[in-house]
């Protein structure tokens, strides 16, 4: 059986998925702990978990010391001297004294990057070992793991990291705690173990809406639309392609990262937003339908005729606030939803029948309201695979191959065909090794692929391969 949990603003939906479909919603005041004990059946556990990290990222300022390793010729605030050369060589040591001292001044968190470290991480590997007497483990983010040689873009996600780490490290121990395999539902729509999301925890951002597109794909069968999910806090609109939500680059305090994540616009209402004169884009509780004390937008419906939770109670408000708030939403999200430019809405959430398809009639588009619909988002955690990117740098004149950057002995470097089936292999066996299924690990894309000879002397030297491969996000061959 396949099991998924998304945490979202409000609830968390879990869904499990063999020869039909069940699912179950539960608040987010119970915990994870008492969330997981309503899974009464065994089977492959993925978890979303992009609230807990909007939280982190929403909350109080954290002051990010970061300590950088660029090599000579480039000045960054927060450098310090040590360099790794273009082949990964260290041409010169770090000095420790210059990083004690730098370490002295604390931040709240630490982010180490060095420009070359994708092809030796060894002075950053020496930095972070010192920095333990000042910051614990899961306060220290480090870049070389990232695999990408852009260092503007390892610094930026580095940070983001350093900032997050932490909190994914202790839910990970929590749900470790009373499961002991399960995987991370990335931003990409595909699965890693947890141990990769500690060290890069960045790649679970904006894993909800990609849960939702996926969910959304795999219930309604449409390849080409716009997924319109109407959640407790947001109302979040992602675009599908060939089946596969649109991708970009995450900006993490206005720098870009090295993290691919779905491109999702999230509009700040949704079912439990506050009514005080208007609609609101704050949620303090549930709608008064639903147990809460002050009206939110799903109180508004039950008073224009809906029938949602406790429909009665939602009388508190009156009939004209009702239709005052709902045309703001409306118009709010009518006006986004038009500038896609699409022909077809897929409806999930909660509320998606009650909304969506008055959003669709308003800006000339078809609808669909997939079956399942309001726990589309776990469906797609539940029904993803297993996917993992390797970076891998090889370099016959040293006798080194690095794959993501650890370093490993080359014995043999072989022609280009050669090399590209070490990396597919490579791939294909540490998906295997974190739990993927045979059946998905069959094609690796190549993303990357750039080979050159060194020339000394008019002789080739040594032969160099810069290569990306990847085992693309998607619906597991185990989904039914």
């Amino acid at each position: 059986m396949l099991i998924g949990m998304d945490v979202g603003g409000t609830n968390t939906d879990i869904a499990m998925v063999d020869d039909e479909v069940t699912s179950v919603k539960v608040p987010n005041t119970l915990g994870v702990r008492q969330v997981l004990g309503r899974i009464r059946r065994p089977g492959r556990l993925a978890v979303s978990t992009s609230t807990p990290l909007n939280r982190v990222l929403a909350g109080p300022p954290m002051k990010v010391q970061t300590i950088l390793i660029p090599g000579p010729g480039l000045s960054w605030p927060g450098s310090i001297r040590g360099a790794i050369n273009h082949r990964g060589e260290v041409v010169e040591s770090i000095d420790r004294e210059e990083v004690d001292a730098a370490l002295s001044v604390r931040g709240d968190v630490l982010a180490v990057a060095g420009k070359f470290s994708v092809r030796n991480p060894s002075l950053e590997q020496e930095v972070a070992a010192r920095a333990l007497h000042h910051y614990p483990e899961e306060k220290i983010a480090v870049s070389h793991h990232l695999g990408a040689l852009n260092f503007p873009g390892r610094v930026a996600t580095t940070r983001l990291n350093a900032k997050i780490r932490e909190t994914v490290t202790l839910l990970a121990k929590e749900i470790g705690a009373e499961y002991r395999d399960f995987f991370f539902f990335k931003g990409d729509a595909g699965l890693i173990p947890p141990d990769q999301a500690v060290r890069n925890p960045s790649v679970l951002y904006r894993s909800s809406a990609a849960a939702v597109a996926l969910g959304a794909f795999y219930l309604s069968g449409i390849a080409e639309c716009l997924v319109v999910d109407v959640g407790g806090t947001t109302t979040d609109l992602v675009p599908l392609s060939g089946g596969r939500p649109v991708m970009e680059t995450l900006v993490s305090d206005n720098e870009r990262t090295v993290t691919t994540a779905v491109a999702a616009q999230s509009i700040p209402y949704g079912g439990d937003s506050l009514i005080e004169g208007r609609l609101c884009p704050t949620r303090v509780g549930n709608a008064i339908a639903f147990g809460g004390d002050r009206p939110t937008l799903t109180d508004a419906l039950n008073v224009t005729g809906c029938g949602i939770g406790d429909a009665a109670a939602s009388r508190k408000i009156t009939p004209s606030t009702a239709f005052e708030v709902l045309e703001e939403y409306y118009s709010r999200v009518s006006r986004a939803v038009a500038m896609h430019g699409v022909r077809r809405l897929v409806g999930s959430g909660y509320l998606a029948p009650f909304l969506v398809p008055e959003i669709a009639r308003r800006t000339g588009t078809f609808v669909t309201i997939p079956p399942h619909w309001d726990c589309a988002n776990a469906v797609g955690v539940a029904i993803s695979r297993v996917s993992l990117t390797l970076h891998a740098r090889f370099d016959s004149g040293r006798g080194v191959v690095v794959f993501n950057g650890e370093p490993q002995e080359l014995r043999k470097m072989g022609d280009e065909e050669a090399v590209l089936e070490r990396c597919k292999e490579e791939v294909r066996q540490r998906a295997l090794a974190a739990g993927a299924d045979p059946r998905d690990v069959e094609d690796v894309e190549v993303l990357s692929f750039h080979a050159y000879d060194v020339i000394r002397g008019a002789y080739r030297s040594a032969r160099i391969a810069d290569v990306v491969v990847q085992i693309a996000p998607g619906i597991t061959a185990e989904a039914p």
